[in-house]
Order: C-alpha cells, then sequence, then structure tokens
C-alpha cells in the first residue's frame, strides 16, 4: 500500500499537548535527537519515512486507557510496542509516518511468580533478561524461555509469534490470560480472567465461549497491559547436544530422524540446524558444513539414555559428529558464554548482535526471511535448495537458521545490506520482497516480517479473494472504528486508510 497523503500535523500536534497534560512532559518525547532512537535501525541512515511525531510512555494501565482516549479524540493513529529490539522487524518504528509511538518500557515489572505452578505474570515492557533476572534473584527454580537476544519484550515477542530453544520455546503456546485496553478504552481479561477474582486466570487457556486471545496476536485490535506467561521447572541436568556433517545430502536423514526424536519425547526442545557462518568450540563442521543443536532436560538416567537414542539415531543417518555438553547446576548454566548452551538453558545475552556487528560491521541491517514448510526432511533440503538458488539471483550469501517445530521447519535466512547506502538498503528490501513471491508460489508462507514489507506478505493470503485480509478489516472496522491502534500492522488497515487513501 502507498500511502499519498500525510496525516493532519495540526490534530497530531493537539494530541501531543493532550497527551503531555495527561501524563507529563517526563513522559511525552518530542525532541528530534531522541526521537532517532525511535526509528527503523536497519532502514537507510538518511530516511525519515518511517518516524514519529512523538512518543508517549505510560507507567500504569490507567495511562493506557487516557492515551487511546486522546487517540480517538483528535483521530491520531498509535503505534505500540513493548521494547522496540526485534530490528530485523522494524525495530519501534511506525508503519505510518507521523504516528505518536507508545513505548512500554517504562511498565516493566514482573507483577507475580508462581514458584509451584510455574507461571510469571509481566507487563509488556518487561525484557527477557528482567525476567531471568527477577527468577535468579528470588531463587525460583523456574527458567524462561528466551529468543537469540534477551534485550527484547517477552510480551512483544509472544504476540509476534516469536520462537525460543527451551522444552516451552512455543511461545505462542506459553501465554495463558491477558489483560487488554481495547480501542474503545475498555479492558478486557481474556479466557478464565473474565471471572472477576478467578483462580485460574494463568493455568488454563482456553475460555467459556470464543478464546479472543488469537485475536490480538500479530494484530492491531487492542493494546496488551498484562500477560501470564508459562515456565519450565528447572532439571536436575541439562545437557547442551549437537551434531555436524558437511553433506547437504545428509540434511533430509537427519530432520527425519530428529522428528521422530521429537514425536517419541526424547527431544522435547525445538532443535535448531544450521548452515554457515562461525560455530562454537567442538562444533565447527568446517566452511559449508551444517551443524544442530539440540537439548535435553531431566534426571541424570534418562537423559544417559535418551543422548544414547539421539547419537544412534544422528550417526545412523551418515558421516554425522555427535557431541555434548552437561550442566548439573544453576552456577555453572548461568556462567556459561556459549550461545547454544545459553538459550537452549534458558539464559539470556547479545552475542547474535555482537558477532553479526563483527562480521558485517557496526552500520550493517539485515532483514530476517522467516518461512515455514513441512517438517520433512527431503522437503526441507528441497527449500535449501531454492532459497540458495533465489539468494545466487540476487547477488546475497546465504545462511541459515531452520528451527525444527512440532510438524514444520521455520527456516530463516537474513538479507544484509549497508544502512549508509541507500540503494544497497532499498535493494535489501526488494529482493526480500521479491523472495516473499518466490517462496509463496512454492507453498512456503512468511509468517512474521518487517514493518515495509507487511503488505507484500499480507497480499500473498490469497485464498477466497484475500478472505483472511478481508475478515481483519471487519474486525479492525468493529473493534477500532477510528483506526488509532497501529494501522498498517501485519497489512491490517482501517477504512479510511485503505488503497492509499489517509
Amino acid at each position: 500500500m502507498t500511502l499519498t497523503t500525510r496525516l493532519d500535523e495540526s490534530s497530531v500536534s493537539a494530541a501531543i499537548v493532550a497527551l503531555t497534560e495527561a501524563l507529563g512532559d517526563d513522559n511525552v518525547i518530542t525532541s528530534a535527537g531522541e526521537l532517532l532512537d525511535y526509528r527503523d535501525p536497519y532502514d537507510y541512515k538518511g530516511s525519515d519515512e518511517y518516524t514519529g511525531a512523538a512518543v508517549v510512555t505510560p507507567e500504569k494501565v490507567g495511562d493506557v486507557q487516557e492515551i487511546v482516549r486522546i487517540a480517538n479524540e483528535f483521530r491520531v493513529p498509535l503505534w505500540t510496542f513493548g521494547q522496540g529490539r526485534n530490528y530485523a522487524y522494524g525495530g519501534p518504528a511506525p508503519r505510518v509516518k507521523g504516528s505518536i509511538q507508545l513505548s512500554f518500557r517504562k511498565m516493566n515489572r514482573v507483577l507475580d511468580v508462581d514458584d509451584e505452578l510455574a507461571y510469571a505474570v509481566v507487563e509488556p515492557g518487561v525484557r527477557f533478561q528482567d525476567l531471568y533476572d527477577h527468577l535468579r534473584e528470588g531463587g525460583y527454580r523456574l527458567w524462561p524461555s528466551i529468543p537469540d537476544l534477551g534485550w527484547g519484550s517477552v510480551v512483544g515477542n509472544t504476540l509476534d509469534s516469536g520462537r525460543g530453544y527451551t522444552r516451552y520455546g512455543d511461545h505462542p503456546s506459553t501465554q495463558c490470560g491477558m489483560e487488554v485496553v481495547l480501542a474503545n478504552g475498555e479492558l478486557l481479561r481474556t479466557g478464565m480472567g473474565g471471572l472477576s477474582g478467578s483462580k485460574v486466570w494463568h493455568l488454563f487457556r482456553e475460555s467459556y465461549g470464543p478464546n479472543h486471545a488469537g485475536l490480538f496476536f500479530q494484530s492491531n485490535f487492542g493494546i496488551v497491559t498484562k500477560m501470564g506467561v508459562w515456565l519450565m521447572r528447572a532439571p536436575e541436568v541439562y545437557v547442551s547436544g549437537w551434531a555436524t556433517w558437511r553433506d547437504d545430502e545428509l540434511v533430509a536423514g537427519a530432520v527425519d530422524a530428529l522428528r521422530e526424536l521429537m514425536f517419541d519425547g526424547v527431544i522435547t526442545n525445538q532443535p535448531l540446524l544450521g548452515f554457515g557462518g562461525p560455530s562454537e568450540s567442538g562444533r565447527d563442521p568446517g566452511q559449508g558444513g551444517w551443524m544442530v543443536r539440540f537439548a535435553l532436560y531431566g534426571r541424570e538416567p534418562v537423559i544417559e539414555a535418551q543422548y544414547a537414542l539421539v547419537r544412534e539415531a544422528l550417526t545412523r543417518v551418515g558421516d554425522v559428529r555427535v557431541g555434548r555438553r552437561d550442566y548439573r547446576g544453576d552456577e555453572e548454566r548461568c556462567g556459561t558464554t556459549i550461545h547454544d548452551d545459553k538459550v537452549q538453558g534458558g539464559v539470556p545475552g547479545l552475542e547474535l548482535l555482537e558477532m553479526f556487528k563483527r562480521l558485517n560491521g557496526e552500520d550493517a541491517g539485515h532483514l530476517d526471511l522467516s518461512a515455514l514448510g513441512p517438517l520433512d526432511g527431503a522437503d526441507v533440503l528441497a527449500s535449501i535448495r531454492l532459497r540458495r538458488e533465489l539468494y545466487d539471483r540476487h547477488g546475497l550469501p546465504y545462511g541459515a537458521g531452520i528451527v525444527l517445530l512440532q510438524r514444520s521447519a521455520l527456516h530463516i535466512s537474513p538479507v544484509v545490506f549497508d544502512t549508509r547506502d541507500e540503494q544497497a538498503t532499498r535493494a535489501g528490501y526488494a529482493a526480500y520482497n521479491a523472495m516473499v513471491e518466490d517462496l509463496a508460489k512454492a507453498g512456503y508462507p512468511v509468517y512474521r516480517t518487517n514493518i515495509q514489507s507487511m503488505d507484500v506478505v499480507a497480499d500473498q493470503f490469497d485464498f477466497g479473494d484475500h478472505a483472511q485480509r478481508r475478515l481483519n478489516e471487519r474486525l479492525k472496522d468493529l473493534l477500532d472504528p477510528n483506526g488509532i491502534l497501529s494501522p498498517g500492522k501485519q497489512g491490517i488497515w482501517p477504512a479510511h486508510m485503505r488503497d492509499g487513501a489517509l
């Protein structure tokens, strides 16, 4: 979608004045220098296309309701984010230039932890690092699940269908009970939270009647201000395992073997199959080789039996080397500096970002091309060959991390460019969009994307003359008739912004 006009600047200015009066100067950012920190960090350096007019920082739920009231009064859009650290997908930047950005960085409290029933309740500004620190300092017997970078929002990552690598790495499925501010300012609690004083709001995911929680994943239908998150009980022993090989042909057999181990409950986390780039001690298959990481958790005799089964299954595939590293204590696990061991052990860090900067430079940007395919060895190998062909076509180097989910494979490959170079940056986005379309034609849908490609990805979901999009638009018009909540997110536009009319 091309936006042909801009927001009414007088309405935006009046809204900023009203927000400042309601929340105070300390909670409204308008200076050009400070706003630079809230642009898309991977757009080219000279661009101001994806920038906001102000950033508002609520401190409590009542503030969010007041922000929504003011946005409705002046008909100005809000762009909401938890931490805004997911740089490969746009960071904190708004889809519509001149929006008011709603940052949850000040609503960053862990509200509750239940050690017996293994869950936490968090605000949307809580980072994975914050949750990890809170659990350690409180002496809880619980691990968080984290993505590769630990500086992002637990709520934001979960709502964007993010992934981690422990037994609880399917983050959307660990959500249980949300509090949501709707576009009209009403406060909703999903699931069993619909009963005041419910004892099971964060213990039972389903609802009486329709389950509304799914409406707020990857959408712009409400603003989540609280979330229950299920956590993993700390195991007696944690084994960080890996296997390496060189030949592409072994990928199919290895994936099929891992799938059956997952079905049998031998491997209970989400393994990652990786190609290219540096590996860590004991795991380097050599230039152009493959590595898969996996984890085992539990009591020592069980772990030993499981590891033997994994080793047998993978070495049967061919010339595959299998190894492991064991952790029996919390201090030992938390003290490791090895990235693979950290993320599979629920320990946050920023090692991958630091490595990316070392390899590509401080000004490098990248987009994550994240598409799904079947968890079938032959198909995974075919998708790898297709990606290589597409990357070669655009003159880009191919590297990948393929997360093995319950029945699907999430194939993530970066598109890297120099953000100081406008032409190179635009070429990177153009190549990304072209590959989105090519992958869709082959049956591989992208499941999350950067702000500049949201419409391109939405266009690929064409069944029933884009029936999904039309349903999303009807919901948008019903729940947010003024179109104030994150217009354009996931290609969902309010009525007055569709077809380029703003």
